[in-house]
């Protein structure tokens, strides 16, 4: 059990923590869907005489490792693209995307065409268990250039062909910084600010903000703290310190109306608040206001029990509570006091 802060959003984050290999079940369900495809892909090649290919990668929070665990009641989200390899002049984007729907569309699945996917929801005695988004990609025969399948903005049935990086988004969010102790606060930043969305916004219909606006806002704002110890000559993370950093930089992107704007930082650089809602928009600022004033209370208690409390009022169950056995030792081990020569 942790018995300081530090320790305790240790904890909490390997609690939250998705690794996407780690779990057997959710690959085993991948590795069938994509065994379908390419099997319909192979007959279709019987039958017409033109084989096509595509290679596969997770996509998302899982090829980021900022994946976090589902809250009761919510299902896994599976990300997965497709990178076909066509020249997008070859085939409609359309007609790629409904060769995904035909391979997958199997009783008693549901499957359905979404704006930028294919997604196949799976049930559970009635209770949604997972679902797999599968984006779809003309690979150009080109490295370079990507091309995502996508619903226009506007109502139509048709298809259209949209310009996309999602490799070079995953090495933004990979090589953010260089000093491994700062990359790895940098990702748990993210999983704490994901869940803390998750479990605030909970019962919430539509309007809640999205894993990566999340993740693009740490991009642009979030900054490491390691404190360092003159002592051992080392540095120790501060991740309570580090998010009241980041939530204060969200705060700070709000305008005087509080409207929010943060653009994907790889093609298309659609901005990633523009279905929100003005009042959806007012509602994540407050309750971000008061998951700063949160933080601040937590850091300035001096009593690791009741600090540890305020946290669990935050970020849920998963949180760990700091007993009052461990919160007495904290408050009674005896202070280090540096030398003139060492202050």
């Amino acid at each position: 059990m942790a018995n300081n802060i530090q320790e305790a959003f240790i904890e909490f984050h390997s609690k939250i923590k998705l690794n996407f290999e780690d779990n057997q079940e959710l690959v085993n369900k991948r590795d069938m869907i994509i065994g379908e495809i390419r099997a319909y892909l192979r007959k279709k090649a019987e039958n017409e005489g033109v084989r096509i290919s595509f290679t596969h990668e997770n996509q998302g929070s899982y090829s980021m490792s900022t994946g976090i665990e589902p809250l009761s009641g919510e299902d896994y989200d599976i990300d997965i693209m497709l990178l076909f390899n066509i020249e997008k002049e070859e085939y409609t984007a359309k007609e790629v995307k409904q060769w995904v729907y035909n391979a997958l569309n199997k009783y008693p699945r549901a499957v359905s065409i979404k704006k930028p996917c294919v997604r196949v929801q799976y049930h559970q005695s009635g209770e949604t268990l997972y679902h797999v988004d599968l984006a779809v990609y003309s690979n150009g025969n080109n490295d370079d250039n990507k091309y995502l399948s996508k619903k226009p903005k506007y109502a139509s049935d048709d298809e259209v062909w949209e310009d996309a990086e999602p490799k070079k988004l995953k090495k933004l969010v990979n090589e953010k910084f260089s000093v491994t102790d700062e990359r790895h606060q940098f990702k748990r930043s993210i999983r704490y600010l994901k869940r803390w969305k998750d479990f605030k916004f909970k019962y919430t219909e539509g309007g809640r903000p999205t894993g990566i606006s999340i993740t693009a806002l740490a991009l642009n704002g979030f900054l490491p703290k390691l404190d360092y110890n003159g002592f051992t000559n080392t540095y120790k993370s501060n991740d309570i310190e580090a998010l009241k950093n980041f939530v204060g930089y969200i705060l700070n992107q709000f305008t005087w109306a509080n409207d929010i704007e943060v653009k994907l930082p790889v093609k298309p650089y659609n901005n990633l608040f523009e279905k929100m809602t003005d009042i959806q928009k007012e509602n994540f600022k407050t309750k971000l206001t008061d998951l700063k004033d949160k933080l601040n209370e937590a850091d300035n208690e001096t009593d690791p029990n009741k600090a540890s409390k305020i946290l669990i009022k935050t970020f849920g169950k998963d949180f760990p509570e700091i007993t009052k056995k461990e919160s007495a030792q904290v408050r009674t081990a005896p202070a280090i006091v540096s030398s003139p020569d060492q202050a």
